[in-house]
């Protein structure tokens, strides 16, 4: 078992007082939006199901994967995830069984979805909720000639596309498509103490949303990122301070939170935790104006955004659980 996380992130009063984060004329959010806000290890659904067993069953759980079968079981459009996985049982956080993914030099991977029922929807401020268990092999470092080899790998999140129309290159207007993911992101050379023989390898949020400037960090930064298209920034990332860099070799709980606001309002909300120790949050976030825009997939993502890494990669998930109420680490026995 890797152990949890030791720092405590204090908080700034605002993520205590978390109830003020609702725009004017929008409704209180609900209690459960308090949940994982605490400084240090938040313990959430996963708490009361050792090694995550039985956690399917919770009624807030749409669905967990521990591969314990010896195959996967999650289901994703067209089974791009149990086709893009092998299920090995040399290397698991929790049972016997984990999945493997590899990426070859050259390849970039596939995107691999869940769809979200409708059941999900809960009232008019429902929250989404993707924990996934990573192992970065050391193959992610890409060698003592090759620091400057700077590499990225979609995470996982939340995704409205109705439409099907998401695309980098087309700006988020509060009616077509919006997210919440995590992006793990890898570079050196660096002489800092958490680097990995000089690479750092580090896990953060981002959201693709119409208003990113008005963002406002809660805990960590936020910025907004140039945009693909037109002069209109659609996309801010969210990074912790500090970094909690990723070592390799061990396994992590990585989670992200949509939390969606009132149609036209600025009461949205982001946030991301490792091993249950909330990293960044991002509030103020406009997602939507159409009332009936609402997540429709959760992404548990095998891609990778560069594809001339030197190596194949190498990198472990397990104890997957997608909820619609904060998850929590795994509460390992």
């Amino acid at each position: 078992m890797s152990p949890l996380l030791s720092r405590r992130t204090p908080l700034l009063a605002a993520a205590l007082a978390w109830a003020c984060v609702s725009g004017a004329g929008s409704s209180d959010p609900p209690e459960h939006w308090a949940d994982g806000l605490e400084p240090g290890i938040n313990w959430g659904l996963a708490k009361d199901y050792p090694n995550d067993l039985g956690i399917a069953e919770n009624p807030y759980v749409l669905a967990a994967e521990d591969f314990e079968t010896g195959t996967v079981t999650i289901p994703t459009e067209d089974g791009v995830y149990a086709d893009s996985v092998t299920v090995v049982d040399t290397i698991s956080y929790t049972g016997d069984y984990c999945s493997e993914r590899s990426w070859p030099e050259g390849e970039n991977g596939p995107t691999s979805r869940f769809l979200i029922p409708d059941s999900a929807h809960e009232g008019p401020r429902s929250t989404y909720f993707v924990r996934m268990c990573f192992d970065y092999d050391d193959s992610f470092h890409p060698g003592a000639d090759n620091l400057e080899a700077g590499v990225g790998v979609k995470g996982f999140g939340v995704e409205a596309d109705p439409y099907d129309v998401a695309s980098v290159d087309t700006p988020c207007d509060g009616a077509n498509w919006f997210n919440a993911q995590v992006q793990f992101v890898g570079w050196g050379p660096s002489q800092k103490p958490e680097a990995n023989d000089g690479y750092l390898w580090v896990g953060h949020q981002y959201s693709y949303n119409p208003y990113p400037e008005d963002a406002i960090a809660e805990l960590g930064t936020v910025e907004a990122t140039d945009p693909a298209s037109g002069d209109e920034s659609y996309r801010f990332s969210s990074y912790a301070d500090p970094f909690f860099y990723i070592d390799f070799g061990g396994w992590h709980c990585y989670e992200v939170g949509l939390y969606l606001n009132s149609p036209g309002e600025f009461d949205g909300e982001s946030r991301f935790w490792i091993d249950g120790v909330l990293q960044s949050r991002v509030t103020n976030i406009r997602y939507r104006d159409a009332a009936e825009l609402m997540p429709t997939n959760m992404q548990l993502n095998l891609h990778r955004t560069t594809e001339q890494f030197p190596q194949t990669m190498v990198r472990w998930t397990d104890n997957i659980v997608l909820a619609t109420r904060y998850i929590g680490p795994v509460m390992v026995e």
